[in-house]
C-alpha cells in the first residue's frame, strides 16, 4: 500500500508536512505471524518525501529479514582477520595474475611478441580443464603437460575443502570475498537482507548442483580416458585460457548486465552467486560433505543464545547442530567468533582425531586449510610442473588463428591436427 499525495490525509499529517522535510524514506513492515501483524521499522539513508507502506503478504517472491534465523536483529560477523588477510592476500593475486595475463596476450592477438611472461596461475580460471586433468591423472598417472598448472590448483582447492569443510569459498576464492563485501555493505546501507522463502530458496540452491552436475557427467561418466587425453593435448586445449579473456574482454552488453544484476543483487540477497549458481562452489560443497573438519557445537556449554545462527552467512541453525554437516557452511568461522562461550563452538575433527581438537584454534584452522593448498601448489612447482613447453612463437601464431574451426569443440569432441 503506497500513500502519495493526493486524497484525503490522515489528521494531523499537514501539520507534519508543514515541519522540516523528513531526512529518510520511512517504512512500515508489516510481517504475518501466526499470531496478529507486527510492525517493524524500516529506514532507507535517502531525501524523499512521503510514507511507504509495504504489505509482505502480498511480496510472495521476498520477504525482509526483520529478524535472523535465529530469533535476535540481523548482525553484522566479526570476521577472523587471519581469514580476511588471507582472502585480500590471494584478491591481489589474482588480479595481478589478470593483468599479466592480459599484457601477455594482447600483443600476441596483434601479432607481436609480448614484454612479459604468460602467467601459469591463469590456468586457475579453467576448473573445467582442472577436472579433466585431475581425471587423466588417476586414470594415466600422467599430468596434464598443457595445463599443469590448473592441476595444481585444482587439487589443491579439492584437498583443503574435504580437510577443512568447502574452505575454499571462505578463504582463497576472490569472488567469495566480494560476496561478502557485497552483502556486508547490504546490511550497512538498509540494515536488512532479502531471502527467499524455502519453497523458492531450495530449488534455487540446486542450480549450482545442476550446472555442476552437467559438467561432472561429461568429464567423468561421458567422455573415456582417451578422449580426456586427445582434449588435453588439443589445439583447443591450447588457446583455451586466451579464447576465454577474448570471451569477457570486451565485455558484451550481455555480460555487463548480467554482472551488473548479480552485483546489484548480491548487495541485498547475501552470497547470491555462491549460494545459486556458482559450480566451483557445488564441487567443494559435495567435498565438504565427507570433510575431516566441521564446525562443532558442545551441547553441555551452549546457553542458546542463537549468536552463532544470527550472524551465519549460510543462514543455517547452528544453536541447533552439534556437527554442522550441511554442504553450504564454508568453515568460516563467523558463528565461532560469535559465541560468547569459549570452547563451546569450533572447527572439530571426528572422535578419532580427538587429539587434535586441543590445537584447532580458529586461526589454527585458517593456517591448515591454506596451508594445504599451499604446501601441494608448491609441490608441482618445486617438482617442475608449473610450467608448459609451449614457446612463445607456438602460442603467437595460435592466438592469432584461435577462431578457426580448429580451435574449437562440439560436446567435448575437438579436431586433432595432422
Amino acid at each position: 500500500m503506497l500513500r502519495s499525495g493526493s486524497g484525503p490525509r490522515p489528521p494531523g499529517e499537514q501539520e507534519r508536512r508543514a515541519g522540516p522535510r523528513p531526512r529518510h524514506l520511512r517504512f512500515a513492515v508489516f510481517v504475518r505471524q501466526p499470531k496478529p501483524f507486527r510492525c517493524v521499522p524500516y529506514a532507507l539513508p535517502i531525501h524523499p518525501s512521503g510514507i511507504v507502506l509495504l504489505d509482505l503478504d502480498q511480496w510472495h517472491l521476498f520477504e525482509i529479514q526483520g529478524e535472523s534465523p535465529g530469533g535476535g536483529p540481523m548482525k553484522l560477523a566479526r570476521v577472523l582477520p587471519a581469514r580476511r588477510w588471507v582472502q585480500v592476500v590471494m584478491t591481489l593475486v589474482v588480479v595481478a595474475i589478470g593483468i599479466q595475463f592480459t599484457l601477455w596476450v594482447i600483443p600476441h592477438l596483434n601479432g607481436r611478441m609480448p614484454t612479459v611472461s604468460r602467467p601459469p596461475g591463469a590456468e586457475g580460471f579453467l576448473p573445467i580443464d582442472g577436472m579433466m586433468a585431475t581425471r587423466h591423472l588417476l586414470y594415466t598417472g600422467e599430468i596434464d603437460p598443457i595445463h599443469p598448472a590448473g592441476l595444481a590448483i585444482f587439487l589443491g582447492i579439492c584437498v583443503m575443502s574435504v580437510v577443512v569443510a568447502k574452505s575454499f569459498c571462505s578463504h582463497l576464492c576472490p569472488v567469495g570475498l566480494v560476496s561478502e563485501w557485497l552483502g556486508r555493505l547490504g546490511i550497512h546501507l538498509v540494515g536488512r537482507s532479502l531471502t527467499p522463502p524455502k519453497w523458492l530458496d531450495i530449488p534455487l540452491r540446486s542450480l549450482k548442483f545442476l550446472i555442476f552436475g552437467f559438467f561432472g557427467w561429461a568429464v567423468w561418466f561421458a567422455m573415456s580416458p582417451r578422449e580426456i587425453k586427445v582434449f588435453l593435448l588439443s589445439p583447443y586445449a591450447k588457446v583455451v585460457d586466451a579464447k576465454m579473456w577474448a570471451f569477457f574482454a570486451p565485455p558484451s552488453t550481455t555480460t555487463i548486465v548480467v554482472l551488473g544484476i548479480l552485483v546489484v543483487g548480491s548487495v541485498f540477497v547475501r552470497d547470491l552467486w555462491c549460494r545459486y549458481l556458482c559450480p566451483y562452489g557445488a564441487l567443494v560443497g559435495v567435498l565438504g560433505r565427507f570433510a575431516i573438519f566441521k564446525i562443532g557445537r558442545d551441547a553441555d556449554l551452549c546457553t542458546d543464545c542463537r549468536a552463532c545462527t544470527d550472524v551465519c552467512p549460510a543462514r543455517l541453525p547452528v544453536h541447533r547442530l552439534s556437527r554442522v554437516s550441511s554442504i553450504e557452511c564454508t568453515s568460516c568461522q563467523d558463528c565461532v567468533l560469535a559465541c560468547p562461550v569459549e570452547g563451546c563452538l569450533n572447527i572439530r575433527a571426528p572422535r578419532v582425531f580427538g587429539g587434535w581438537q586441543r590445537w584447532m584454534k580458529p586461526v589454527n584452522a585458517v593456517a591448515l586449510a591454506v596451508g594445504l593448498w599451499v604446501v601441494i601448489v608448491g609441490g608441482f612447482r618445486v617438482a617442475g610442473y608449473w610450467h608448459n613447453d609451449i614457446s612463445e612463437e607456438e602460442y603467437n601464431y595460435r592466438i592469432q588463428e584461435m577462431n578457426s574451426p580448429l580451435y574449437s569443440h562440439i560436446g567435448g569432441t575437438v579436431p586433432v591436427e595432422e
